[in-house]
């Protein structure tokens, strides 16, 4: 057999005289041959089992402790992430393959070159995941940081890892058929189209995600909108492939990277950082309430305790935005809740803040009430909003004014209580026969 063919000059001094003393029990050369090979890989088996016991027990440890007594980050994300449990293996199976060739001389080429190929595949693993281990370390420590909060590395880390497991199944296969990387990759060429074909989506996430960071349109922490894909939260994490939304309802979405550079958006983050978050709700107000204001009538509305601290300013704006020489209830209405929202505490001064007519409709007059709270979380926010509603929809009554309602129809319990006098005169009202 090529694997047991040996020369017994070239053969290991040890296993030599293992063999020569086998024979002289009473052992065949190649029983003799057999067995030596046997106790070789026994005796490395245990070789492997006592470094990595050493490795893991005791040197390992060591790290540990030196790790703890040290005030940087890098070495404790290292542990962590198993770069040095793996780098004790790449050592002794590096020192496996030195061995190999003295160990097992003169037991012909295949079986060396078996061997060394098996270890060679291994290392090659190893090393692609301790290089996984730095991009993963270099990630966390990047992230530990604030301005990691502005722009996100995940993507290019993950982008690398994918580009270092490339390159190792390129070694591995030239290592497994025994051709040169360079000649793999040649070929590789000729098969773009496949390859573009697997990783489109790596492909468009990475130039994707490359857009994104360079024009800064998304980070993680913001708050974005997306009812194409149903997000609307919080960006969560940002992938080579895709950004997880965590949303308000705690569910999460996940959207395509490419997506949020070929569809549109909101990103709420600039509201965030601006100096306050918009609000703007209507007052639908009853056109039957709105009246002209006598001078007995002012004078009561501007001593009603409700409205006295603001009616001289109110007064004021009135007169420098109004034109006509008549005062209304509504017009009045409408400068009170701008001085009021102008000097509330919790809206910011510096932003517009007015209170304006909208078109009329078949549902009333509205005044809508616009400007911007310093608060921008939410619960906060709301708060502030319903509490500049409340006060203006408790003071309305103050300038005879009443909030429009739609009629609701009569229910069936309410038409059968109708005496026949009115059911006749509502016949006779309309118009319709009374037989």
């Amino acid at each position: 057999m090529e694997i047991l063919a040996q020369n017994p000059t070239e053969k290991f001094l040890l296993l030599q005289s293992l063999e020569s003393y086998l024979q002289k029990t009473g052992l065949s050369p190649a029983g003799a041959s057999a067995f030596t090979l046997l106790a070789t890989f026994a005796v490395l088996a245990l070789l492997v089992w006592v470094l990595d016991r050493l490795g893991t027990k005791v040197l390992l440890g060591l790290i540990r402790h030196a790790v703890s007594k040290t005030e940087t980050l890098w070495d404790d994300h290292l542990l962590r992430h198993k770069f040095f449990p793996r780098l004790i293996e790449l050592a002794t199976a590096g020192g496996l393959l030195a061995l190999v060739r003295t160990v097992f001389s003169g037991y012909g080429p295949a079986l060396i070159g078996a061997i060394t190929l098996v270890l060679r595949v291994y290392m090659t693993v190893v090393g692609a995941l301790m290089i996984g281990a730095l991009l993963n370390t270099v990630n966390d420590i990047y992230e530990s940081k604030p301005q990691s909060r502005r722009k996100s590395i995940r993507g290019y880390i993950q982008t690398a890892k994918i580009v270092v497991w490339i390159i190792a199944g390129i070694l591995i296969v030239s290592i497994l058929i025994g051709r040169d990387p360079t000649d793999l990759l040649l070929g590789l060429g000729a098969s773009a189209a496949l390859v573009s074909l697997v990783f489109k989506d790596t492909i468009l996430g990475f130039v994707a995600s490359i857009q994104l960071s360079a024009q800064d349109m998304i980070r993680p922490g913001d708050w974005i909108e997306m009812p194409s894909k149903g997000a609307d939260g919080v960006v969560s994490e940002i992938n080579v492939n895709s950004v997880k939304v965590r949303n308000w309802d705690n569910t999460m979405t996940m959207i395509p990277i490419y997506s949020l550079v070929s569809e549109s958006f909101t990103n709420w983050r600039n509201m965030e950082e601006s100096a306050g978050r918009r609000f703007k709700r209507p007052l639908r107000i009853d056109a039957t309430t709105v009246s002209t204001l006598s001078e007995e009538q002012l004078t009561a509305l501007t001593a009603d305790p409700r409205i006295a601290e603001l009616a001289e300013a109110m007064l004021i704006l009135d007169r420098q935005t109004g034109t006509s020489p008549c005062r209304t209830n509504f017009g009045l209405f409408r400068c009170y809740a701008q001085i009021y929202m102008a000097r509330h505490p919790k809206v910011v001064h510096s932003l517009p803040v007015l209170a304006r007519y909208l078109p009329w409709d078949e549902n009333g007059l509205t005044l809508e009430i616009y400007g911007f709270s310093t608060e921008k979380s939410f619960p906060v926010y709301e708060q502030v909003v319903a509490d500049l509603l409340n006060h203006l929809l408790a003071v309305m009554p103050a300038f005879g004014l009443r909030l429009y309602q739609r009629p609701a129809a009569p229910s069936a319990s309410e038409f059968g209580s109708l005496s026949p006098t009115t059911n006749v005169s509502a016949r006779a009202g309309s118009g319709t026969p009374l037989a």
